[in-house]
């Protein structure tokens, strides 16, 4: 546990380097408008990794962070809509989440980049979490993922074979 907490610093400094140099190029190139920019997308998303943290779950938010040094074909961002209580629902997001990401890695395309993004929200009720995935990317035969997923107890939604949304409610 240790070597992986050093490798996800490692990869999170190595991160925030990379966004303090865009900004800095910004600064002396006098790009004003994209320097704002840049500054208010990285306030953003350590307001969202800050809710992540919070959330009094460990499994779930540490898949999270570490999902793109891990996955080399994906790409992910996360957006924390609400403050969350994830604890009772640590273990179930995790395998979840690596279940559906399973299935999709079964209709990917070798050469292709997938990019996705997870919105994190409370369900309609305290107790639930909602989870909306959007996934970019040509997907093989996109229709046979879709009925994967739904007969898995995901609400998935395929658009020509391109674009896919996945819903979950957790409760």
């Amino acid at each position: 546990m240790e070597k992986e907490i050093i490798t996800l610093l490692r990869h999170k400094r190595h991160d925030w380097m990379n966004q303090i140099q865009l900004i800095q190029g910004y600064a002396s190139l006098g790009k004003q408008e994209r320097l704002m920019d840049q500054i208010e997308e990285l306030i953003t998303e350590s307001e969202y990794e800050r809710k992540l943290l919070n959330s009094n779950a460990v499994q779930f938010p540490l898949w999270l962070l570490s999902f793109n040094w891990n996955h080399e074909q994906f790409r992910l961002k996360y957006v924390v809509k609400d403050e969350l209580d994830l604890s009772r629902h640590d273990e179930k997001l995790t395998a979840l989440a690596k279940r559906m990401l399973e299935l999709i890695d079964d209709h990917t395309l070798e050469d292709e980049l997938y990019e996705g993004t997870v919105h994190l929200y409370q369900g309609f009720d305290s107790g639930s979490i909602g989870l909306s995935w959007e996934w970019e990317g040509q997907l093989h035969n996109g229709e046979s993922l879709k009925q994967r997923l739904n007969n898995e107890g995901f609400i998935a939604t395929v658009f020509e074979d391109q674009e896919l949304s996945i819903e979950m409610m957790i409760g």
